[in-house]
């Protein structure tokens, strides 16, 4: 007998969902109100009755087990009968509706009484279906008292038409956990620390933990991880989510869980991708009076969703895009419903931890137990500051203000309401002479004039489908959405910043700390995470600051032979911003020693354009192939640099880039790709007001200050450049770092142990001795 869980209302949606796909403004307005408008009518219940009160039961049909389970929005007892309530918010005419209308609500309640009246004594039971219409919270009741059999037939006729789908589904599953059982590490030889890892995430899976690992990049941490997690799968419930800061890591994923596939593992796995690399149009728009992929979704969806679980197993973004095209669906909606039957699911860190973007299927419903594994989880804390931090600027406001210049009142009122008021809110602060004001309260008046334009705003996106001004409504009516949704997050983690820059004033709302809403979300949602990335040190540091200091901590040493990283430390020099003027002969020199001691592929990371371009002024570069990163550098370009980088050795390369962007991380330089890197500086983050803020909020809360908002966050900017050098037992190449305050102990601390051998250079050492030295024994083994 097969074991099928559900709930309700996935159940409902998959055998009666029908129409179209709506607007995400309308969805996300639709169901604020819909919780408002269910809690007003709920308060008028009596003290007997229950509220969104949660039922499960085991049913057997056939050769299937279901465990459903759901929320029934209203158990009444009324003498001595039973009311199954369901309540529906509706913009439809009350009058229009009856209790045919909408096939999947009067599904629902005869399946919460069937779940009801099975563990009863009771031959009949009374549903209600009560309609409150969203926009003028007028109510209609519809009410039908059925029998015991009446609802057993009701939910036969509900399961049969699930039954075809979960036979496939469940099909899938049972090979699943077979092939599992099977399934041996694909490679015969593991890499160096690659089994210790693997035990280490199976642990942490199997306790349900939080796991801290640092390991080192070459020993192949995203297949060790991937397979570990795969074992501990138990039921199709449990779904491994692989986080990724950036676009390569998705693809190494869904490469690995090709491979896998491949080898004999039967799984599916799908990665998410944002809607604007999805979309099928020129422009994304999702009403369905405008997008024929919204259009009509639901009536094509199932037979989509079957097509691409038949016939394939790994969805990548290019797969998905073929399938939605020829079934004429949105593929963006789409890839989130073929989710919800995958096994792996790799996406972006927004679709776990950003409140604006989370995947609240997985995120806010219990019958999924997602299972986290967080690469380059160094990563996290600076990005979830900005997942929880929002801004409203007055230049904002002034531009969409004039750009509506030809509509009504009814969004020019409200829009000049709010302008009105954050205004006034700059001038009673006096921001204009400080250019920086700190507040600790958020603004009420403000929040409630930005509500009334959002409605105002909501209620033109869905009356003016084609109006020339929808495109401009709809761009700054999600940004200002964005900043109320942020608001609601508001507590002592935050600050708000009133600003003045070049005239123009703005709002922030800016999260310090992340780790209440991180740790907040794997206490109630997630059986266990594993955090990686080559450089998570010191640990305290990312545990404090993701997950309250909660986690278990472990760590791999390099399986690399040091001998194979020259690793010079220049301490000859001052980088401080007020010596750099004399500091730029030395760099300039070193770049030299650097290029000419070996022809080949070098990065120099500088801790500023400003920086890196007072050097470039003082260096020649004719005799080489020089090239420099932009502040707008676009993927194209990027791209172009990796390509040349990976072209045979003709005059030594050099790119002169800034540490923390995206050459320093993120990248495999493989082979002759890179043969040295050299660091200028310690490029601590700029000393100014939202540091020092930053500063003072970790002191506050017992954390050495300084360090967590400077100090370490630089130095795993360093260690991953650095990292870039060593890939795998075959590289060799050099890592030059420029500072006098690499010799002090706090960076002698965060250094990690295979830099022991470092060797340190005083002002009159020069680097070229140092590296035809290193270069040598290499160069006759060449010979």
């Amino acid at each position: 007998m097969e074991n099928i869980t559900i709930g309700v209302g996935d159940l409902i949606r998959f055998v009666y969902a029908s129409g179209n796909l709506e607007p995400k403004q309308k969805n996300h307005q639709a169901k604020h109100d819909g919780q408002f408008l269910h809690a007003k009518h709920q308060k008028d219940y009596h003290p007997s009755d229950q509220k969104e009160a949660f039922i499960q039961a085991n049913i057997v049909y056939k050769a299937h087990k279901f465990l459903l389970s759901g929320r029934i929005d209203g158990i009444l007892k009324r003498d001595q009968d039973v009311i199954i309530e369901e309540i529906k918010t509706t913009e439809t005419n009350l009058d229009l509706i009856d209790v045919n209308t909408y096939p999947m609500h009067l599904a629902q309640a005869q399946l919460y009484a069937h779940m009801y009246i099975r563990a009863t004594k009771l031959t009949k039971i009374t549903i209600r279906l009560t309609y409150i219409h969203r926009i003028h919270e007028t109510k209609k009741t519809i009410e039908k008292t059925l029998s015991k059999s009446t609802l057993q037939d009701a939910f036969e006729t509900i399961i049969e038409k699930y039954i075809h789908w979960t036979a496939l589904y469940q099909e899938h599953q049972y090979e699943k956990e077979k092939s599992l059982q099977g399934l041996q590490f694909p490679y015969e030889h593991l890499r160096e620390g690659q089994h210790e890892f693997m035990a280490a995430v199976y642990k942490t899976m199997i306790e349900k933990d939080i796991l801290y690992a640092q390991a080192p990049t070459g020993i192949g941490k995203t297949i060790a991880a991937l397979y570990a997690s795969l074992k501990t799968l138990k039921n199709d419930r449990e779904k491994i989510f692989y986080c990724t800061a950036k676009n390569a890591g998705k693809t190494i994923a869904v490469d690995t869980m090709q491979y896998l596939k491949d080898k004999g593992l039967i799984i599916k796995a799908i990665t998410l991708n944002s809607k604007d690399n999805m979309c099928l149009r020129d422009e994304v728009d999702c009403d369905p009076d405008i997008c024929p992929f919204a259009r009509g979704f639901y009536n094509r969806l199932n037979q989509a969703l079957e097509d691409i679980f038949v016939h394939d197993d790994v969805y990548h973004l290019t797969l998905i895009k073929q399938y939605a095209a020829y079934h004429k669906i949105c593929p963006h909606e789409f890839a989130l419903e073929i989710s919800r039957y995958c096994d792996v699911i790799i996406c972006d860190y927004n679709y776990v931890f950003d409140p604006r973007i989370q995947l609240m299927r997985y995120f806010e419903e219990t019958t999924i137990t997602p299972k986290l594994l967080v690469d380059e989880a160094h990563n996290l804390i600076d990005r979830s500051r900005q997942m929880f931090s929002a801004s409203l600027s007055l230049s904002t406001l002034y531009q969409l203000k004039s750009e509506i210049k030809p509509l009504t009142a009814a969004i020019k009122t409200p829009l000049k309401r709010l302008i009105d008021t954050l205004e006034t809110l700059m001038q009673q602060q006096e921001v204009k002479k400080s250019g920086f004001v700190l507040l600790s309260e958020l603004d009420s008046d403000l929040l409630r004039d930005l509500q009334a334009l959002l409605i105002q705003m909501e209620t033109f996106l869905s009356t003016h489908k084609k109006h020339k001004l929808r495109k401009v409504i709809k761009e700054h009516y999600f940004e200002l959405l964005s900043f109320s949704r942020i608001s609601e997050y508001f507590n002592d983690d935050y600050r708000i910043i009133l600003s003045e820059e070049t005239k123009d004033y703005s709002y922030h709302l800016v999260c310090l700390d992340t780790s209440f809403a991180i740790k907040a979300l794997l206490d109630d949602r997630v059986s266990a995470t594993i955090f990686f990335s080559a450089t998570l040190s010191p640990s305290q540091y990312f545990a404090s600051l993701l997950t309250q200091g909660e986690g278990q901590k472990f760590s791999i040493p390099t399986p690399f032979d040091p001998k194979r990283l020259g690793l010079y430390i220049d301490v000859s020099t001052s980088t401080k911003y007020r010596d750099r003027h004399l500091s730029i002969e030395r760099i300039v020199d070193n770049i030299y020693a650097l290029l000419e001691s070996r022809q080949g592929h070098y990065i120099v990371f500088f801790p500023s354009y400003t920086y890196m371009h007072q050097v470039l002024e003082k260096f020649d570069g004719q005799a080489y192939d020089v090239y420099v990163q932009s502040r707008d550098m676009n993927h194209h370009t990027r791209q172009v640099i990796i390509d040349a980088f990976k072209s045979s050795i003709g005059e030594s390369k050099v790119l002169f880039s800034v540490l923390g962007g995206s050459f320093s991380e993120g990248i495999d330089y493989l082979g002759d790709m890179l043969h040295g890197v050299m660091i200028v500086g310690v490029a601590l983050p700029q000393y100014n007001r939202f540091n020092e803020m930053l500063k003072d909020h970790y002191y506050s809360k017992g954390y050495d200050g300084f360090h967590y908002a400077y100090t370490f966050p630089v130095m795993n900017k360093v260690i991953q450049a650095v990292g870039r050098v060593i890939r795998t037992k075959a590289d060799k190449g050099v890592a030059i770092l420029l500072d006098q305050r690499y010799q002090t102990p706090i960076y002698q601390t965060l250094m990690p142990p295979h830099w022991s051998h470092a060797e340190y250079l005083q002002l009159d050492d020069y680097l070229q001795g140092y590296l035809n030295q290193f270069w040598q024994p290499f160069n006759r083994k060449k010979k």
